[in-house]
């Protein structure tokens, strides 16, 4: 069995350590067929990539109860390790997602892999978002791709718009060579175009300060019975590869989108990919973060798109 190396114990370790390549290099993306992709300068509309509200398709209770999944099915998931010491931070805040076939919840996964379980996020119909030790580990490499499922607004025993299966993984060179945190993001292209159905996040990127931004996170946290839930905040810490916010988390939400909700074509909308818990000193000590959607970021997220 593969050792996971995870997201902080790695991220911390290297949080001092110099760059040993140019930030552009550190995002030069990879995937599991061997490829490294150039980082696209397509952008889009140029900072925005809108959101999808999708064609579910599905009516009421009685559709969602032709996907309850089979025991078995349930004790496997439920067996599997959630990936990330993520932290609640004073009272715990966080509430329950009570109907996971609403928008944008519907478009929010739980990932299942041969060593655990995270959270992701759809960006188009077949590509979904996730950190990126959700699908490589720096010490081995990526997990087998054939071990993953992805179950979009999974709740409890019950999967609205069933699993997928994964054609093809990315990440980027700064995560899966040098284990930076701040280059923790990835991606899963599946075999099915479930995006359709369920719709997708925005995403956007700036080049100033993010703070004081709301924050909104959804996920599927360890602690609960594989229900998904959100908390709110607002970002405390800006910095160009890094967003620092209060929201409550704990393991398995790695992956989880950090996102708000404006006033364009980008509603809901995120800035990051969430990944990490408290840990070391400030600002780390007295929060959350994740990886900060860059302009790279964003450009690599669009190119795999």
């Amino acid at each position: 069995m593969k050792t996971l190396i995870t997201g902080v114990m790695l991220g911390f370790a290297l949080l001092a350590a110099p760059l040993a390549a140019s930030a552009q290099s550190m995002h030069t993306a990879m995937s599991d067929d061997g490829k490294d992709l150039r980082v696209s300068e397509k952008r889009g509309n140029g900072r925005l990539s809108e959101s999808n509200k999708g064609s579910t398709g599905y009516s009421g209770i009685a559709a969602a109860l032709e996907q309850r999944l089979p025991t078995s099915e349930i004790a496997a998931i439920r067996a599997l390790e959630p990936i990330g010491p993520e932290s609640i931070i004073g009272a715990d805040t966080r509430k329950q997602v009570n109907n996971t076939r609403k928008y944008p919840y519907r478009a929010v996964t739980l990932i299942t892999f041969e060593e655990g379980r995270c959270t992701g996020w759809m960006v188009s119909p077949r590509l979904v978002v996730t950190a990126g030790h959700c699908v490589y580990d720096p010490g081995v490499g990526y997990y087998s791709k054939s071990s993953f499922r992805v179950y979009p607004g999974y709740t409890g025993t019950t999967a609205p718009y069933g699993s997928c299966r994964a054609k093809r993984l990315f990440t980027v060179a700064g995560w899966a060579n040098s284990g930076r945190d701040d280059y923790d993001y990835g991606a899963i292209k599946l075999k099915c175009k479930v995006g359709n159905k369920t719709g997708w996040f925005g995403y956007f990127w700036k080049k100033g300060s993010l703070k004081r931004l709301p924050t909104k996170i959804a996920g599927y946290p360890g602690d609960k019975p594989l229900t998904q839930w959100y908390s709110r905040g607002r970002v405390t810490v800006s910095q160009p590869r890094r967003v620092f916010y209060k929201n409550d988390t704990t393991g398995g939400m790695s992956g989880s989108p950090v996102y708000y909700n404006r006033s364009d074509n980008c509603s809901p909308c995120s800035m990051a990919i969430h990944a990490y818990g408290t840990y070391g000193s400030a600002p780390f000590s007295t929060n959350n973060h994740g990886t900060r959607i860059n302009r790279s970021v964003f450009n690599n997220i669009s190119n795999w798109k």
